[in-house]
């Protein structure tokens, strides 16, 4: 019995769990251009990072609004998967809220938005590609 448990235990000591990781590639925009525009989703871990540089173009048109406007920037968020569809945390308040819904099927990033209970859902990029891959740890 103790040689079993210590096989077992040996076994689990070297077994490898694996995490799948989605990122979503060469997203645009219909409003804004990006020389690099990616979200990657760590739906284990519940994070997702978008990493994303402007154009000059949109980069100047952005800066005349607001100055703190970065050229590259990185955001993180929480998400989580229900229901089958990958989600992020909710922004906003009770009455008014966002969140972001990544589409695997069709290639989009959606934002639904919620006001006093009514719900709106709308296309915020189109990617080209999604790329899955497993994280050994």
């Amino acid at each position: 019995m103790k040689k079993i448990l210590l096989i077992l235990l040996f076994q689990l000591s070297f077994s490898s769990s694996f995490a799948e990781i989605l990122v979503f590639k060469n997203c645009s925009n219909k409003d804004y251009s990006f020389e690099k525009n990616e979200y990657k989703l760590d739906v284990e871990k519940g994070v997702m990072t978008r990493d994303f540089i402007y154009s000059d173009e949109t980069y100047e048109k952005l800066r005349l609004n607001d100055t703190r406007v970065e050229k590259e920037n990185t955001n993180t968020k929480g998400i989580t998967k229900i229901d089958g569809q990958i989600i992020s945390e909710i922004s906003g308040y009770p009455a008014f809220y966002t969140k972001m819904i990544f589409d695997t099927f069709d290639k989009t990033i959606k934002i639904k938005s919620v006001l006093n209970n009514t719900e709106g859902i709308s296309v915020v990029s189109k990617c080209e590609k999604i790329i899955k891959y497993k994280l050994e740890s």
